[in-house]
């Protein structure tokens, strides 16, 4: 997933017209997270919060491919 990642912000700086590595240096030695997010809706309650309030540390975010199906997003009034 990494690797991917390099790839994109390349694409992202040439598409932006500054040279290739403009991103993937200031990515050498930083903070990097890998974490699964993958959460069985079956497996939880209406309501359950699977990322409350939170802020990304990295240049980019990407997601794997889900191991559940669909994208569901539950709002206060259901």
């Amino acid at each position: 997933m990494f690797n991917a990642i390099e790839v994109i912000a390349e694409m992202a700086a040439v598409g932006m017209g500054v040279p290739k590595e403009t991103f993937t240096k200031r990515m050498e030695g930083g903070a990097h997270l890998l974490a699964p997010t993958g959460s069985d809706l079956e497996k939880n309650d209406v309501g359950a919060i699977f990322a409350g309030w939170h802020y990304d540390i990295s240049f980019m975010t990407i997601h794997g491919k889900s191991r559940y199906p669909g994208l569901s997003v539950w709002t206060r009034d259901w």
